[in-house]
């Protein structure tokens, strides 16, 4: 536990002041209770004994993402020199998340809808490093600013501790420590399933969200509106040929061969170690929905398969395949991207990642891209 003697600093918050109207201008701080962690332990005036500090007893403040986002972005800006570009909404798992690739640090804001004024939910900051410990601090100490403008009398101390302080080894431990609350934002350490030091800016009280879109169910749902099938094999055999993944795949085929299925064609594609199948309309002009299995059972290579082909599908004159990995803060084992329903939405288009046990002990990656339905 970190101890620090904050007397001086501190002396007027913690000393009974005898005019009333100078008191009630003093914060009243969350003391935490026996055997509770707690990141600010100060030496008490009136002994030996040591206060430890949650936060500070406030009301909440929701926060909208135009304003959190205008002053985090200022923030980074003013004192890092730091360009800040967060990606549109996009709906991943029953939520909107926003996401910002600071290098190593992935930031996810999640808000209530996908609109300016829509509340921040929760902002989380996933280290792409085991080492990334200084940079989530760093990183989190400025979303806490943002979203819970914290007073001035903390300001110093929480400024100390956060910018200018590693506190990897005694924060960012299995389970999560809560570091400070206030005006309604919870700041926490942990880290992720994987090992990964993260950062978590909270709300406090419940935000329903609005919006997004239905999970998968049995049904694959079209895409709408339909995509040209060759404007998406166009870009498909592009990223394949020299996109950023194009080391570990060839050049699909797309063969002259198909079935007829429910009013529509079935192309079945070999590519590498995956199996391609694309259901387009009668006439084969527009793609309607796809799957992807690897048949090796090697999830990185699913991966470095599926990036490019939900790009083509998706966003034929973009490059999601940044965006896309980013999801999971950029790590995640198959088996967590199987758990989000769906994984992500962009372009009303959905992707959804499944383990398919084909016999006993035998699973394969599998991926569905389809059309996704407004909730």
């Amino acid at each position: 536990m970190l101890k620090r003697l904050l007397c001086i600093l501190l002396m007027l918050c913690l000393t009974p002041l005898a005019l009333g109207e100078e008191a009630q201008t003093q914060p009243q701080f969350i003391y935490a209770q026996e055997g509770q962690p707690s990141a600010l332990q100060i030496s008490s005036l009136e002994g030996d004994q040591s206060v430890k500090i949650l936060g500070i007893e406030s009301e909440p403040v929701q926060r909208t993402w135009a304003d959190f986002s205008q002053t985090f972005t200022t923030f980074l800006k003013k004192n890092w020199d730091v360009d800040v570009a967060f990606s549109d909404a996009i709906w991943s798992d029953g939520r909107w998340i926003r996401i910002f690739d600071a290098g190593y640090v992935i930031i996810h804001a999640v808000t209530t809808d996908d609109t300016d004024e829509g509340l921040v939910k929760e902002i989380l900051l996933y280290g792409t490093e085991m080492d990334a410990g200084p940079d989530v601090q760093v990183l989190s100490g400025a979303c806490l600013w943002a979203a819970a403008r914290y007073s001035k009398q903390t300001q110093a101390f929480l400024l100390q501790l956060l910018m200018y302080e590693d506190h990897t080894e005694d924060w960012c431990t299995e389970e999560p420590t809560n570091i400070w609350v206030e005006n309604g934002f919870q700041l926490s350490f942990g880290r992720t399933e994987m090992g990964y030091p993260l950062g978590r800016v909270a709300y406090t009280e419940e935000l329903e969200i609005q919006g997004g879109y239905a999970t998968m169910g049995d049904d694959v749902p079209n895409i709408q509106p339909v995509y040209p099938l060759e404007q998406m094999w166009q870009k498909l055999c592009q990223d394949a040929e020299i996109g950023p993944l194009s080391g570990y795949l060839s050049v699909p085929v797309l063969p002259d061969a198909y079935d007829v299925l429910d009013g529509g064609r079935v192309y079945q594609v070999e590519w590498d170690d995956c199996y391609i199948v694309l259901y387009t309309d009668a006439d084969g002009a527009y793609l309607q929905s796809a799957m992807l299995a690897c048949m090796s059972g090697d999830t990185v290579s699913a991966c470095a398969h599926f990036y490019p082909l939900y790009n083509a599908i998706a966003a034929p004159e973009e490059d999601l395949m940044p965006l896309t990995s980013t999801v999971m803060g950029g790590h995640g084992t198959w088996t967590e991207m199987s758990a989000l329903f769906p994984l992500c939405v962009v372009n009303g288009v959905a992707v959804q990642c499944i383990e398919e046990e084909i016999q006993e002990g035998y699973v394969l990656p599998v991926v569905y891209i389809y059309g996704a339905t407004p909730n």
